[in-house]
């Protein structure tokens, strides 16, 4: 039945091109080859093994058999097989017939196909018994860009592997006394019994220096219970809830649990190359002065089957906290937490500073690491008196310059700029960009962001069917948005305990409470002595200044 149904999924994906032009078929087959990064390997060590089509005319789709003994090696499935532009389904493992992977491509939006000598798919195998082993290409079947039809072939082109469960000695030489180690010297395994403390809200793990692989057990979610699992690394601590784990056991089948293991690594990477490149990135794609902040780290929760099959969760349905020990060469207040994705882009994802550490919360595990970004403006000295909070917004990429250079902080603000300024700073949901307004269409570049501040009640039209995007926004506007957004993050404030301003009489009814309350929280302050202006129009340096004041809190 798996094979019937892999065969419908290779030939879905050979659908997609059925109007394209007919293509000859080639007169001669393809010549496919196996070949390994090693022929040898000890237990828990891993092997890569690419796949190798040569001699190939218009190749337009393929599927790949690769058989193997998973008593003594375990395929890598959270990785891509292939970085081919097309469409690549997930790497599958098949038992019925033989263990062995299963790797479907297709072309996507070309005419012709592949053709000469072209790497097909790389896997990664760990050794997970001993003995010989052979990986055999047994069955492969291909279509050209006419995709009229499906061709099997049958290479089985082979590589054999020796696994040993210790060193062996080279050709001539004599074997050395070695001190004996564990097998497994970088990987600790937590005991159910581990997880089972009373008394407490959350389970301790620290891991030991050069630990990067922590094993758990298949019921870790039960055995949590509603508490939290924090592993405590050298640099890094994460703080996992058992709903994670949950999540994670419930992509194995009901009979297959009890038989399968869970894995959180925790790789350091520690290559100059890495951080130079990530720095690298960072410096083109943020405009600004760059700086390491932490290790970057590789992290991955999967859970594996008995028979060898890996899965991963890709997104959680409850955030995990992850805190670094920060280095003390960088500032905290331009310091944020940065996901780095498989193409090397960098995503912000948030940061708060406490007694040394930055800690974020996170919705998925992949590469992490800390970025110092210093951003500076030619029009925005040190002197002036907003620049502290102008670089410490700009750094966490909240606001941004008018260009390059500029930052024009007497600039005044409009409603749909301040309104986007708070949407992106309170990290609202923007699901969609419909509002009631006749003024803010779903093409405008703001209108997510008013949509999402409408629904979250932090700001309102001038009008029932009116919000005037690009009216100036007052002070007392901004002080109003600013209160609605406080109360949003932390409930609300006590207005008798307000202070007030000499020109109280000339803010309008609606705002004055906002206005009060605001000051006695040291949210705002006046432009001169005892006067608030509240019809004066705010300025991108005092936009910048209550938000930044608004995030402090």
């Amino acid at each position: 039945m798996a094979r019937l149904l892999l065969g419908l999924t290779l030939s879905l994906c050979l659908a997609i091109g059925l109007w394209l032009p007919q293509v000859a078929a080639a007169s001669v087959d393809p010549v496919f080859s196996v070949t390994t990064s090693t022929n040898s390997l000890l237990q828990n060590q891993t092997v890569k093994v690419d796949i190798q089509g040569d001699s190939l005319n218009d190749l337009f789709a393929y599927e790949l058999n690769l058989y193997y003994d998973g008593s003594i090696l375990q395929p890598d499935t959270t990785q891509k097989f292939t970085d081919l532009n097309g469409f690549a389904l997930p790497i599958k493992i098949v038992q019925e017939g033989g263990t062995h992977v299963q790797l479907v491509y297709t072309k996507t939006g070309s005419l012709t196909g592949l053709s000469g000598s072209v790497k097909l798919g790389t896997l990664t195998f760990r050794a997970v018994g001993t003995g010989t082993v052979d990986l055999t290409l047994e069955q492969v079947k291909i279509s050209t860009s006419s995709l009229k039809e499906e061709k099997l072939i049958t290479p089985n082109a082979k590589a054999t592997l020796l696994v040993d469960s210790r060193e062996r000695p080279t050709l001539g030489s004599y074997p050395t006394p070695t001190v004996s180690t564990p097998a497994e010297p970088n990987v600790v395994s937590v005991k159910p019994e581990q997880l089972q403390t009373s008394g407490t809200e959350q389970i301790d793990i620290s891991l030991p220096t050069g630990a990067q692989q922590i094993l758990l057990p298949s019921n870790t979610a039960e055995l949590l219970g509603d508490k939290k699992l924090e592993i405590q690394a050298e640099k890094l601590k994460l703080e996992l809830p058992a709903k994670v784990f949950s999540q994670l056991i419930n992509l194995v089948s009901e009979p297959e649990r009890s038989d399968s293991k869970i894995t959180l690594a925790i790789e350091p990477l520690t290559e100059s190359a890495v951080g130079e490149s990530v720095l690298n990135q960072a410096k083109n794609q943020l405009g600004a002065r760059v700086k390491l902040g932490s290790l970057i780290y590789n992290i991955k929760l999967y859970v594996t089957t008995k028979a060898g099959q890996t899965m991963s969760v890709t997104s959680f349905e409850q955030p995990v906290q992850i805190q670094f020990k920060l280095d003390s060469a960088v500032d905290p207040k331009l310091s944020s937490v940065y996901y780095i994705s498989d193409n090397g882009g960098l995503e912000r994802v948030g940061g708060t500073y406490f007694s040394g550490d930055l800690s974020s919360d996170i919705s998925h595990f992949s590469k992490y690491t800390v970025l110092e970004v210093s951003k500076s403006f030619a029009d925005v000295p040190q002197s002036h008196w907003a620049a502290d909070v102008i670089q410490a917004l700009a750094s966490k990429l909240i606001i941004s310059g008018t260009s390059e250079q500029n930052f024009e902080p007497e600039s005044k603000v409009t409603r749909a700029q301040f309104t986007a300024l708070m949407a992106r700073a309170l990290k609202l949901k923007m699901t969609n960009s419909t509002t009631s307004f006749q003024d803010v269409q779903s093409s405008d570049w703001f209108a997510p962001e008013v949509a999402a501040a409408v629904q979250a009640g932090i700001v309102n039209g001038r009008e029932t069917d009116k919000f005037e995007p690009n009216a100036l926004v007052s002070r007392e506007e901004m002080t109003a948005i600013l209160m609605r957004s406080y109360s949003l993050l932390h409930g609300k404030t006590d207005p008798a305990a307000a202070s007030s301003f000499s020109d109280e009489a000339a803010i309008g009814e609606w705002a004055l409470a906002d206005v009060k309350a605001a000051a006695a929280l040291d949210l705002i302050q006046g432009r001169s002595e005892g006067q608030f202006e509240p019809q004066g129009f705010a300025t991108r340096a005092e936009a910048a200044q209550v938000l930044y004041r608004l995030l402090s809190k």
